[in-house]
C-alpha cells in the first residue's frame, strides 16, 4: 500500500471514528455542549451477545439520562475499520456472527436483527447497538421497509468474547 493510500485509510478511520463517536454521544468533549435537560445523543443502547451456550441475545443497556453519555471505556479501543453505508429497504443479510466486535449507529431508515428465538429487533437514529456475538448461533441483520443509513464501527478481532462473556460486563457499573 502506498504512503499516501495509507496516510488517506488512516485519516478516513480517524474522522469516521470521531464523526460516529460523536453522533452517539460519547468520547472527550469535543461536540457541541447540551443543556442538562436537552435531548440525549444517546436514546437508547444495546448489546448483542452470544449467551454461555453460544446463542445470540440482546439486552438494553440503561443510558444515564440526558447529554452525551459516559464512554464507558468501549470506545477508547482503537477502531479496525469504519464503515459508512446503506442497505436496501427489505434486505436481511443471513445468519452470520459478527466476525469482530462493531459498534453500530443507525443514522437514518431502520436497522433489524433477528435472533433464533424469532425475536425481531428494530433500531433507529438515537440507537446504538454494540454487537460482539463473534462465535455461536448468530443472527439476522438487514433495513427496514425504508431502508438503513448507518455507521460501523468495527473493533480488532482480539476483542471478541466467549460466549457468556461481554466487554461490556467488565466495563459496567455494578
Amino acid at each position: 500500500m502506498s504512503e499516501s493510500s495509507s496516510t488517506r485509510r488512516a485519516f478516513v478511520s480517524t474522522a469516521g471514528t470521531s464523526a460516529a463517536l460523536a453522533l452517539a454521544g460519547v468520547g472527550g468533549g469535543a461536540g457541541p455542549a447540551l443543556a442538562a435537560d436537552g435531548p440525549p445523543w444517546v436514546k437508547r443502547y444495546f448489546n448483542l451477545f452470544a449467551n454461555a451456550g453460544g446463542v445470540a441475545e440482546i439486552r438494553e443497556v440503561p443510558v444515564t439520562g440526558p447529554g452525551p453519555q459516559p464512554p464507558h471505556l468501549l470506545i477508547r479501543h482503537p477502531a479496525d475499520r469504519v464503515t459508512v453505508g446503506s442497505i436496501a429497504p427489505g434486505f436481511m443479510y443471513d445468519w452470520h456472527v459478527a466476525n469482530q466486535p462493531n459498534i453500530l449507529i443507525p443514522i437514518f431508515g431502520t436497522l433489524v436483527v433477528e435472533l433464533r428465538d424469532g425475536s425481531r429487533h428494530e433500531f433507529g437514529h438515537g440507537d446504538v447497538l454494540f454487537a460482539e456475538d463473534c462465535v455461536g448461533s448468530g443472527h439476522r441483520s438487514g433495513a427496514g421497509p425504508e431502508g438503513q443509513f448507518g455507521v460501523s464501527v468495527q473493533l480488532d478481532e482480539s476483542l471478541c468474547p466467549a460466549p457468556g462473556e461481554s466487554i461490556l460486563d467488565r466495563l459496567l457499573p455494578g
